[in-house]
């Protein structure tokens, strides 16, 4: 891969100078560390408010009416495995973050759950059927309100930071039902 990347910039640079667009590939090379720094503030920032969010949350029990609203949802989609307080928590925890759109955050409460529930796994060598769907969840890409997407549009001038939304709604549900449907009837064979 790395012999792709060095020939890919030779390329690039030897096309530049053949049509005499040196000047173009100066101010590409000297202005792309900032839009770099820029989006990366952007989205450690917005990662930053939103973990701070979630810590609000968390600590004023508000976490609690999730549980109340979220359990049986849970118990439906995992299992009695729900009910192990420990393993509950991270998944709970990790749904949340995916709806806030906390990609970064998720992922660490997505991690710490899947340990949980490899821990609970009886067969070491297959993925438990939890283990399957708290993947399927999370790759489908569920949230309520996807913050570093909007971010990133506003930073990038869009005139409708919505658009996307429905679009987005629609096909993150039926990629999780298509892929809840799709394991119970291999877990079946």
């Amino acid at each position: 891969m790395a012999r792709v990347w060095k020939w890919s910039v030779v390329i690039f640079l030897l096309t530049g100078l053949l049509l005499h667009r040196e000047e173009a590939m100066m101010n590409a090379l000297m202005d792309t560390p900032y839009q770099v720094f820029d989006l990366v503030m952007t989205v450690i920032l917005s990662a930053c408010l939103w973990g701070g969010f979630l810590n609000i949350i968390e600590h004023t029990g508000f976490m609690d009416y999730f549980g109340i609203v979220f359990k049986p949802l849970l118990r439906l989609i995992y299992g009695p495995v729900i009910y192990q307080e420990y393993v509950y928590a991270y998944v709970s925890s990790n749904i949340v973050a995916n709806l806030l759109g906390l990609g970064s955050l998720a992922t660490l409460s997505g991690i710490k759950a899947f340990q949980r529930l490899n821990e609970l796994n009886s067969s070491s060598t297959r993925p438990s059927r939890q283990m399957l769907t708290l993947v399927i969840i999370n790759t489908a890409g569920l949230c309520l309100f996807p913050s570093s997407l909007i971010m990133l549009r506003k930073q990038f001038g869009s005139t409708d930071l919505y658009a996307f939304y429905p679009y987005m709604l629609i096909i993150s549900i039926t990629i999780i039902i298509i892929g809840l449907v799709l394991q119970r009837v291999i877990d079946h064979e």
